[in-house]
């Protein structure tokens, strides 16, 4: 059985919907790093290889952000669809605007190379969710710490891009949505969320680009879940976040000081 890796210093945005989809779905999710001060996330991979330093190398492990993320099926389903993709390390993907993608490309792309293009446009790479088996991740993990001087501190999204980009086979991205559907806000100001692609029904979601039915969804940006939380079926109680404007200032505020980073900083 693989486990569900979340880490999480503190109760925040929607952490309570996120445990509310793993009851739902019978999973029982690891929860690491609580009490501890937040650092960076760099620091969550390091914690995440402490973890599973003495797994079985083929035991599958899935991360995921526990502030924005619903599970939308059991264990058995991501297993089965994580045993059939050609990937070691699997990462979400994110369908970006013109201008997001010009974004995105100035903190996280910093190969100079141009960002793959993928069937759906779902291309570019988001860390808040991933899996892998324990083996591997390990092996990722050592590789960002040693080969690329990952610290505490280090944006592990621009490390993984930079390998996906350079070398895709070792890190790929899910374009396809088959396990992970990554939806972002439409606007700044209310972060409602894009819907874009997205079909409900029955408690699940289909995605029209890929025609697949994503097993976990994340609201990559701290988007407005709770539309998406009702019309899923859950409990009005469970799509109040905990300090959102807290949690939402605190982000962007962050990737605006990577953005204005000097290059090659």
């Amino acid at each position: 059985m693989s486990k569900v890796l979340a880490f999480a210093t503190e109760k925040q945005a929607y952490y309570d919907l996120f445990i509310e989809s793993c009851r739902r779905h019978d999973i029982d999710p690891v929860i690491l790093g609580w009490g501890d001060e937040w650092i960076g996330f760099g620091k969550k991979m390091m914690t995440i290889r402490e973890y599973i330093d003495d797994l079985p190398e083929d035991e599958i492990i899935i991360s995921v952000d526990p502030f924005d993320v619903i599970f939308l099926c059991g264990l058995e389903e991501i297993e089965k669809k994580f045993q059939k993709v050609d990937a070691s390390f699997l990462c979400g993907a994110l369908n970006l605007s013109f201008f997001n993608a010009r974004v995105y490309n100035r903190e996280f792309n910093k190969t100079g190379k141009r960002t793959p293009r993928t069937l759906t446009n779902y291309n570019f790479l988001n860390t808040g969710t991933w899996i892998s088996r324990a083996g591997y991740a390990r092996f990722i993990i050592d590789e960002l710490v040693h080969e690329y001087d990952m610290t505490g501190t280090t944006m592990d999204q621009q490390l993984l891009t930079g390998i996906y980009i350079e070398n895709s086979h070792s890190v790929d991205i899910d374009w396809s949505c088959e396990i992970f559907h990554n939806l972002l806000f439409k606007d700044f100001i209310t972060r409602r969320p894009d819907l874009k692609d997205l079909q409900f029904y029955d408690g699940r979601v289909i995605n029209t680009a890929s025609e697949s039915e994503p097993c976990i969804l994340h609201a990559s940006g701290n988007a407005n879940l709770k539309k998406v939380a009702l019309r899923l079926g859950y409990d009005p109680a469970f799509t109040i976040p905990e300090s959102p404007n807290i949690c939402f200032w605190k982000k962007t505020v962050f990737h605006i000081g990577q953005l204005l980073k000097p290059s090659g900083s």
